[in-house]
């Protein structure tokens, strides 16, 4: 047995790539491809998630700030739950006790977690097109 052997270099095997080098166009192609592999839920929540912050993505937006006032951005979670809780009401044609049901408070958590990483995504985008 020969130990000392090298690995052969396979074409699609990429070890330690340096991030910091990778051009942000790959990596928002990478970011659109994992999203692509939400589950169902995440998927819907995620894109009307973008559509309202879309309304949002001016100059001056409170998503810009330095540091998002956090009531401003809870304010806004609790904005997109009553959209969400009047969509699913609309499809299921039956009214739904909002209180009541457990499933509202994870789903809270999923669009405040979505709600943050899109405005995280858009922050660094315009700061990238900034300096280029």
């Amino acid at each position: 047995m020969d130990y000392y052997r090298p690995f052969p270099n396979y074409p699609g095997y990429q070890p330690n790539r340096n991030w910091d080098q990778i051009s942000e166009d790959r990596v928002l192609e990478d970011l659109e491809y994992l999203q692509q592999m939400y589950p169902t839920y995440a998927k819907r929540y995620q894109v009307r998630v973008r559509d309202i912050l879309n309304r949002m993505d001016y100059d001056g937006s409170m998503i810009y700030d330095q540091y998002p006032d956090k009531w401003q951005l809870d304010r806004l979670v609790q904005s997109i739950i009553t959209i969400l809780k009047n969509e699913e009401r609309g499809m299921n044609s039956q009214q739904l006790d909002e209180m009541e049901d457990p499933k509202w408070m994870w789903i809270q958590e999923l669009v405040t977690v979505l709600l943050y990483y899109e405005i995280l995504t858009r922050r660094q985008r315009r700061e990238n097109r900034r300096f280029f």
